[in-house]
């Protein structure tokens, strides 16, 4: 009993590491192999993919292991060997076939597996140097070293037989908008129902201002099996601007939830709640529902999906028509490509959003797509772009314009991200939005300009 109780501990945390590098996004089959040799039987492999990804690995392991003495050596093969024979219950074995693997392939990404083969065994000292030793590899990309120092984090707190794993985090910024109420830039524009009308300063005209932001978040994560998990965590985001006061603002958010692995996939669903201050009034409150699920397509690429309702209350009286409930659904594909250095993202995502209390434009349609490209380029420093386009549709008539709105938003963001240290990361970036409306009031377009410096721990 005392054998089998350390056995789920550990298969506790294997679960726990397996799902939390890249956010999910580099799990165990996402371990990158040159094209398989001419010796390897390519059906068998495909076949073994697929029964890793059903959550099938004891059969992946029955299928593949007699193959061993012709097959050893080919990294495709050993990968998917390897990720069987850890997922059914045999790290020593893994560990053996790993060690094969890094005499050719001393990848980061195959030192992470082997750190996940030790903790399963209980050797948590020989994991933390597995771990640590990625954190001193070139070309780790930086949001990568970060998921990797919490597994050094979760190794500690299993050697300390702990199945809780508690992150936090503290962001501080610097910037400059020069659209801080997303305005017109106009001076005066005719609006056919009420004639000529002067936008004011500093939120209804185009304004630049200075800022400052503070972030404070973080979350807890309790294993109650090896698929089972619970979550709960919470967010502060505050922005003060240096002039024009009536443009600060806050948010609260929080999420509770539960999270089910099931090989190659992961799902994580819950409940969400957050509050939005503008100006020091109290102006929204938000309630949820959330689900996002995630799956290894083959040994380089995901697939994620993700759905949402949220409700809407706004609290002062003349806000209260604003009220909506909105549902969002999305769909997206990541690659990794070269030596995982480089991760490609393509997602789209509509809904609609519901006017539950009828304010003037009526119901909400949009759609459109989002693509991202992240690199690394050295051990240290790392860079990500980032842009969407998404269409809506109003269904109601704009009592200003007398005509529904339809408005195209466009929205890029390009950022570095500098590793200063353990947990430490400074990230200089630049967002460009530009909103095309049929209706000429909420044309805009602003450029926001920031420097970030974030803590983790």
């Amino acid at each position: 009993m005392r054998n089998q109780k350390k056995y789920l501990r550990q298969t506790d945390l294997r679960s726990t590491l397996r799902r939390r590098i890249m956010g999910g996004v580099l799990s165990s089959l996402l371990i990158l192999a040159p094209a398989v040799s001419a010796a390897v039987d390519s059906a068998l492999l495909e076949q073994a993919r697929s029964l890793l990804k059903a959550g099938n690995a004891e059969a992946a392991y029955e299928l593949l292991e007699p193959h061993e003495i012709t097959d050893a050596g080919d990294l495709t093969y050993d990968a998917l060997l390897a990720t069987a024979a850890l997922e059914s219950g045999k790290p020593s074995k893994a560990t053996f076939i790993y060690e094969r693997m890094l005499a050719v392939d001393p990848s980061y990404s195959v030192r992470v597996d082997m750190g996940r083969a030790y903790v399963a065994l209980g050797d948590f000292g020989r994991a933390k140097i597995e771990f640590e030793t990625v954190l001193t590899s070139p070309n780790v990309p930086p949001d990568l070293r970060l998921q990797v120092e919490k597994y050094v984090k979760a190794a500690e707190s299993r050697a300390q037989d702990k199945n809780t794993v508690v992150t936090v985090y503290a962001e501080f910024g610097l910037g400059h908008d020069n659209n801080i109420g997303s305005a017109t830039a106009l001076n005066s524009l005719t609006l056919p129902a009420s004639g000529l009308y002067t936008p004011l300063q500093p939120t209804g005209r185009k304004t630049a201002d200075g800022y400052s932001t503070l972030g404070l978040g973080g979350e807890i994560n309790h294993q109650l099996s090896d698929q089972w998990g619970l979550f709960v965590g919470g967010d502060y985001r505050g922005r003060d601007q240096q002039t024009f006061n009536e443009a600060n603002y806050s948010t609260v958010d929080g999420r509770v939830g539960v999270s089910y692995a099931g090989g190659a996939w992961l799902l994580r669903t819950g409940l969400t709640a957050g509050a939005y201050n503008y100006y020091g009034v109290h102006l929204r409150d938000t309630t949820g529902l959330t689900a996002d699920w995630r799956m290894a397509l083959d040994s380089s690429s995901q697939l994620t999906a993700g759905a949402s309702i949220v409700r809407a209350n706004y609290l002062p009286a003349a806000s209260a028509s604003l009220a909506s409930v909105t549902y969002t659904g999305s769909l997206g594909w990541l690659r990794a490509i070269g030596d995982g250095t480089t991760v490609v993202s393509l997602s789209g995502s509509g809904g609609y959003e519901d006017a539950t209390k009828s304010r003037d434009d009526g119901d909400r349609r949009f759609i459109g797509p989002r693509a991202l490209v992240q690199t690394s380029f050295n051990d240290s420093l790392g860079g990500y772009i980032s842009g969407g386009v998404t269409r809506s549709n109003y269904t109601g008539l704009n009592t200003s314009y007398q005509f529904p709105r339809r408005e195209t938003l466009y929205d890029l963001t390009f950022a570095l991200s500098w590793a200063l240290g353990k947990g430490v990361t400074l990230r200089p970036q630049v967002s460009y939005v530009k909103n095309d409306s049929n209706a000429q009031l909420y044309t805009y377009e602003k450029t926001d300009t920031s420097i970030n410096l974030r803590l983790d721990y």
